[in-house]
């Protein structure tokens, strides 16, 4: 699942591709891809124009001229931006035409992701982006106090209390691994026991997690590409997540599941 590295290094190839281009028809193959009603979303998407792209944790927002489109790709949706009828497959559920004579198509082999349009003063006030937590790469003044009463109030493992994306926004299942390992956390660790030092350790960790796999173009581990076929590398970084053995000291890394998710620690380093 694309986790906010790689929606982030969505964001900037489209942006670089249909900044400034008018939708001048939409073909909807698979309409629940689409949650407002299909002729509504129609009437207040056509004839807009793409004026930026913008990103909250793990959606995609593109700003129009009127209004706004938000994309959560979820497990394994991609955007194409390719010439008009150059590309067409069962997977391709939305398809975005532009006056310049390309289109954006919606790839999703799981139809996990979802797409909605958002008025301007809708748009952070409504579901979806109303329930995101804090991205750090935004917000750089969230209350510390508030975040830590918020996930010491919780009796579940920190490894599930950080996938929650109303805690921090844009941690999935590679990243928490990371920043736990650094962290020296367990991620079996119940959420009420850590410290405030473990969350600023948390914090800091998470957004240095961030900013160096922006910088690798992301992690590509199993499907994920960028928009235009970018192959991510910063799988080459990572400490822990899918690795034999910790890089610290020798140990041999656990894999074992936490909510059924895959997670991997280092029994050593990271002592529940």
């Amino acid at each position: 699942m694309p986790e906010l590295p790689e929606v982030e290094v969505v964001r900037r190839a489209l942006e670089g591709e249909i900044k400034g281009l008018t939708i001048t028809d939409i073909k909807i193959k698979y309409p629940n891809i689409i949650l407002d009603d299909i002729e509504e979303f129609r009437c207040n998407v056509l004839s807009k124009k793409i004026i930026s792209m913008d990103r909250l944790g793990k959606f995609l927002i593109f700003n129009l001229n009127e209004g706004n489109l938000v994309s959560h790709l979820r497990m394994e949706g991609k955007y194409f931006y390719v010439k008009k009828d150059s590309m067409d497959n069962k997977h391709i559920h939305v398809i975005f035409y532009f006056d310049n004579g390309y289109m954006l198509c919606y790839q999703d082999v799981r139809k996990f992701g979802r797409i909605c349009y958002k008025s301007n003063c809708d748009l952070y006030t409504t579901e979806p982006l109303s329930n995101v937590g804090i991205d750090l790469t935004k917000n750089k003044d969230y209350d510390l106090d508030l975040l830590y009463k918020k996930i010491t109030s919780r009796k579940t493992p920190i490894k599930t209390t950080l996938l929650d994306q109303s805690i921090i926004a844009g941690l999935g299942n590679i990243y928490v691994d990371e920043v736990l390992f650094l962290s020296k956390l367990n991620p079996h660790m119940d959420s009420n026991k850590i410290t405030k030092k473990d969350l600023k350790n948390i914090l800091s960790h998470s957004l240095d997690c961030f900013l160096k796999s922006i910088e690798c173009g992301g992690t590509t581990i199993r499907s994920y590409t960028s928009s235009l076929g970018v192959i991510g590398h910063n799988q080459d970084n990572l400490l822990v997540h899918t690795k034999e053995a910790c890089p610290v000291c020798g140990s041999k890394i656990i894999k074992d599941k936490t909510n059924g998710r895959g997670t991997y620690y280092c029994p050593k380093c990271q002592k529940l």
